[in-house]
């Protein structure tokens, strides 16, 4: 689509999101897990945290720019460095934190509580 539209004047770019903590994400979270199971998400991005709507939110508004005009045909991650970063070096810092936390709970945990942040 990039090369048929450029002729246009119309760029054509994707993005890749990473994990995003919606507002109905963050209720299920509240309900189900704790924080040492949110800690364990936020472990596997280098910027140590989740993403959130405003970080798809403004990626698409920088590609919708002037200033990003000359960019067509991308695929953009916004994913905190998720696909960048070895998996192995994640798995060890996921592993330790999980022996470390063994009463984490993550959302998706069957059993119900209201433990959280």
């Amino acid at each position: 689509m990039a090369i048929d539209f450029g002729p246009l004047g119309i760029t054509v770019n994707a993005i890749a999101p990473g994990h995003i903590v919606t507002e109905r994400g963050e209720a299920m979270w509240d309900e189900v897990a704790n924080d040492a199971g949110f800690k364990l998400f936020e472990l596997q991005y280098p910027v140590r945290r989740t993403g959130v709507p405003e970080d798809i939110a403004n990626g698409i508004a920088f590609l919708c720019s002037d200033e990003a005009s000359f960019i067509t045909g991308v695929l953009l991650p916004i994913d905190g460095g998720l696909t960048i970063q070895l998996q192995e070096n994640i798995m060890m810092d996921v592993k330790d934190f999980i022996t470390e936390n063994p009463e984490l709970k993550t959302h998706f945990d069957q059993d119900r509580g209201n433990a959280r942040r």
